[in-house]
């Protein structure tokens, strides 16, 4: 005869699972709904930048995206007779508006070049895509329909180079290795993949690491993107088969991007075979190696593209 205390354990043992099952269910849900809120602020923009024009002369041009069905917003600032075309990549959460950006296109000009300074889709310029930001793996179909346009008006491949900062060095960086007609890439402060930066990112702002996985899971669901799988990093072979000459940039004290990323990039690629060079610059905030290194960094940025493209 079975006894009070024996006829009670089942029962208890199914409460227990109960509760034990609640407990995950509740788990599972808040996780999923804190890793939606981290993605959710990682990926999208509050608010659009205030519209800001560059001095001199230029253009507000637009064209498609690479296969994409919206259309990229751009500057388009002439330069000299005969100099190569410059391609720029602002960074996460910029524009071409910024003024950091506007100065950086305004340098550019000054040494030359033709400048097509961009606003990347969903950040916080005038380019909409599919209203996430896509740390670059989304963004390089504006860098490569730029491309394009610039070989619509009038320039060569071998004329033409592309530069970035942050994600807008991702951007390039990925565009180049989809077209190996591009020849050359001035890569400042990249990452090596998004889920490594996202992870830094996230604790930057207060949310745990833990919720990363789960927050590139909502973008799959939202984008359809796995922007984990198609890296900086993983471009090493790509870069070395087209013979791309790469230059990276990275202070070495960088506080957002940390200065790792770029060191890994850099043995990724040199160890492929590709033609890549290191450049670290001594500074404490991100991206600010050309405010640092000033007039030695447009020597060297100058240097390099007059190297690799073609001056008529």
């Amino acid at each position: 005869m079975q006894t009070v205390s024996s006829q009670r354990r089942p029962k208890a043992r199914r409460w227990l699972t109960v509760a034990l099952s609640l407990i995950v269910i509740l788990v599972v849900i808040a996780y999923a709904v804190v890793s939606y809120f981290g993605y959710n602020f990682l990926s999208t923009v509050g608010s659009k930048a205030p519209v800001l024009t560059p001095e001199g002369t230029y253009e507000t041009v637009t064209f498609p995206a690479r296969g994409q069905n919206y259309l990229v917003y751009a500057y388009y600032l002439e330069g000299k007779s005969g100099m190569p075309a410059i391609i720029q990549a602002h960074g996460w959460r910029s524009s071409r508006f910024e003024p950091a950006v506007l100065e950086r296109t305004a340098k550019y000009r000054s040494l030359g070049y033709h400048v097509l300074s961009l606003d990347l889709s969903d950040a916080r310029g005038e380019t909409v895509g599919n209203g996430r930001i896509g740390m670059g793996v989304e963004e390089r179909f504006d860098v490569l329909g730029a491309f394009d346009y610039m070989l619509t008006r009038g320039f060569a491949p071998d004329q033409i180079g592309v530069t970035g900062e942050s994600m807008g060095a991702v951007s390039v960086l990925l565009a180049a290795a989809l077209e190996p007609r591009i020849r050359a890439v001035w890569a400042d402060s990249p990452f090596t993949r998004s889920d490594s930066v996202a992870s830094e990112q996230a604790e930057t702002f207060g949310f745990p690491r833990i919720i990363v996985p789960g927050g590139m899971l909502w973008g799959v669901i939202i984008t359809g993107q796995r922007i984990w799988e198609d890296g900086a990093l993983a471009q090493a072979s790509r870069f070395a088969e087209n013979k791309t000459a790469i230059q990276l940039v990275h202070c070495d004290q960088d506080d957002f991007v940390f200065y790792y990323h770029s060191k890994e990039l850099f043995e990724a690629y040199r160890a492929a075979g590709a033609n890549v060079d290191l450049w670290t610059t001594k500074c404490d905030k991100h991206p600010r190696s050309l405010e640092v290194e000033g007039e030695n960094y447009l020597a060297r940025f100058d240097a390099f593209f007059r190297q690799h493209l073609r001056i008529s």
